[in-house]
């Protein structure tokens, strides 16, 4: 792999945010930040998918338990009534 040295501007309170990860994990500031915005890690969107199907699972769930009520129009009221 080939290295490429640049320059960024951090703001000090950034800086000393990633100063003290880098501590506590005894690496280096330049290692922590690749690592951060490394693209070899899984994608998130993996992740939103998951979430998405477990709340379609819960809501499911919920109006099987719950056949009378309508939650979206009980949302509408409760946004309405603030």
């Amino acid at each position: 792999m080939n290295w490429i040295t640049t320059n960024i501007r951090l703001s000090e309170e950034d800086y000393m945010e990633l100063k003290i990860e880098a501590a506590k994990r005894r690496t280096s500031i330049a290692a922590l930040v690749r690592e951060k915005i490394s693209t070899n890690k899984p994608s998130k969107k993996v992740g939103v998918n998951k979430i998405m199907k477990e709340i379609n699972t819960v809501a499911k769930e919920v109006a099987k338990q719950n056949p009378e009520l309508d939650l979206t129009k009980a949302l509408i009221q409760m946004r309405y009534e603030q």
